[in-house]
């Protein structure tokens, strides 16, 4: 599958672990809280003892217990 380089793609695999791609980087990173910069906006994955399981330039893989993975857009 051919991703859009502008737009970001979140998979979510269960309640334990989704995939980010295409981010532009990590704004603040927390066990709470995991803030990356699209060019969309800030998408923010919540939740509890939250770990970057693997990362690179514009790929993370964030594993613990998320609740919720949100977007805060650009206006």
């Amino acid at each position: 599958m051919d991703l859009d380089p502008h737009l970001f793609f979140v998979q979510w695999l269960g309640g334990n672990e989704c995939m980010i791609e295409q981010h532009r980087g990590i704004l603040s990173f927390a066990a709470t809280q995991i803030r990356f910069l699209t060019e969309q906006g800030i998408l923010t994955a919540e939740g509890e003892d939250l770990e970057l399981e693997q990362m690179t330039a514009s790929r993370a893989k964030v594993c613990g217990k998320i609740r919720s993975v949100s977007l805060e857009a650009k206006s």
